[in-house]
């Protein structure tokens, strides 16, 4: 899809990134892989399943070592599986310090 047949408001940007998650209620953390983001939401992989309308706290870390992380809070949209993970599309509600 180039940019020019995107028909979104909010252009969504690849990004290589990954990310640390929690779900609202539970301690545990998990990992994923951010696919894309755009200001208003954040498509990941992850292994583990998520319902949707969860609240997750995500703790995004690029590769640049002068970028600092960054934590998002967000609602699960939709989730999508091929087998082998899951595809997690987030509504961004507050981008945290």
């Amino acid at each position: 899809m180039s940019y020019f047949d995107e028909k979104r408001k909010l252009l969504r940007m690849p990004i290589d990134c990954s990310l640390s998650y929690t779900v609202a209620d539970d301690n545990r953390q998990y990992r994923g892989k951010v696919i894309n983001l755009s200001s208003k939401g954040i498509l990941f992989t992850s292994k583990q399943k998520v319902e949707t309308g969860t609240t997750v706290s995500l703790l995004l870390t690029t590769s640049q070592t002068d970028t600092p992380p960054m934590r998002v809070l967000a609602e699960v949209a939709r989730v999508t599986s091929n087998r082998v993970q899951y595809e997690v599309a987030c509504a961004i509600h507050k981008v945290e310090s």
